[in-house]
């Protein structure tokens, strides 16, 4: 392979990542929206948004995993009980988060859900410290300390008090924190493949058993429902997985996760273009601040000359899908995710 075919293919996989961000941001508006159709739909059964959420995730996550598992019988069929286990355990923190990130979303704006979901990269490092007992590092430190002033630009209000939406979503960041550390610790023992589809999985499994007893099951959904829960489970999942998969074999895990990083700007910038957020002083500030420290984290030396976070850890599983990390080019999403 020539180095002029070499760079080709890095800007080509350059670019898919690129498009994997922005149809996860995209995906924090089409959530937003969707789960409301969802409330109103399941008023009539006396419910509310925790039951539209748990529907919207049920029908999504058995579509994603159906045809996940067509397209990709073998990482099902072999996988052993370790990696069950280790795809279970990963499927449970991912799937609460994203629980916890699209209530969230019903009560904040889609750029802001984006960019408190992102703080998610800056926890890894202390999250890793917190269980390996390695320092992060001082570029860490301050990338941290960056997007949580950025935070408070955000999030708080005159009062000096969060929002019922944000502080779900920033919940939701910690709890996709530690899915990402855990899947730094996994994902080199498990296939790619395997450890997705592990994962999608249990939750799917998950979602079975709890889902009716919270919701009222009923495929009355409305085609634009029908439309929301395809297009995601495609868009935020499939296509999300399998093009991380192929465009890390020739771009670095750096390049992956900086690209990756525009998912909240993205979100931000649907939700202004759909009139779900508005460009504020505020806004600006705080989400350039995180935006300026999560790239602090990613770009700059940890203790010991590396990022201390498993570069596996770095890439989402699925989300608005921040469906945010199953292992190197996986998907699961964040909500844009």
């Amino acid at each position: 392979m020539t180095a002029t075919t070499t760079r080709r293919k890095a800007l080509v996989a350059d670019l898919a990542l690129f498009s994997v961000a922005i149809f996860w941001g995209f995906n924090f508006v089409v959530i937003k929206n969707v789960t409301a159709r969802l409330t109103h739909t399941v008023s009539a059964f006396g419910e509310g948004v925790v039951a539209a959420t748990l529907l919207y995730l049920f029908f999504r996550y058995v579509t994603a995993t159906l045809i996940f598992s067509a397209i990709q019988p073998k990482a099902l069929i072999r996988a052993t009980r370790a990696q069950w286990g280790m795809g279970g355990l990963l499927g449970g923190f991912y799937l609460t988060a994203l629980v916890v990130q699209t209530i969230g979303l019903q009560y904040t704006t889609p750029g802001k859900s984006g960019f408190i979901t992102g703080l998610s990269v800056a926890m890894v490092p202390f999250l890793y410290w917190a269980v390996a007992r390695r320092s992060p590092g001082w570029f860490q430190a301050l990338g941290a300390i960056v997007a949580t002033i950025g935070l408070g630009f955000l999030s708080l209000r005159g009062n000096l008090t969060v929002s019922w939406g944000d502080a779900l979503t920033l919940l939701g960041a910690l709890l996709y924190g530690l899915h990402i550390m855990t899947t730094g610790f996994f994902a080199p023992k498990v296939p790619p493949s395997t450890l997705a589809v592990t994962q999608m999985a249990v939750s799917t499994a998950l979602l079975l058993v709890v889902t009716p007893l919270v919701a009222h099951i009923t495929l009355a959904l409305g085609w634009q429902a029908w439309a929301a829960i395809l297009w995601t489970a495609l868009s935020g999942t499939i296509y999300a997985f399998f093009i991380q998969s192929w465009a890390q074999r020739y771009t670095t895990s750096t390049h992956a996760a900086v690209l990756l990083c525009f998912e909240s700007v993205f979100a931000a910038l649907s939700g202004v273009i759909f009139g779900m957020d508005t460009v504020t002083w505020r806004m600006v500030t705080g989400a350039s601040l995180i935006f300026t420290g999560m790239l602090l984290i990613e770009l700059l030396p940890g203790a010991g000359g590396e990022n201390e976070a498993p570069a596996e850890a770095l890439v989402p599983i699925e989300s608005g899908d921040r469906e945010r990390a199953a292992g190197p080019g996986s998907d699961q999403g964040r909500s844009g995710r």
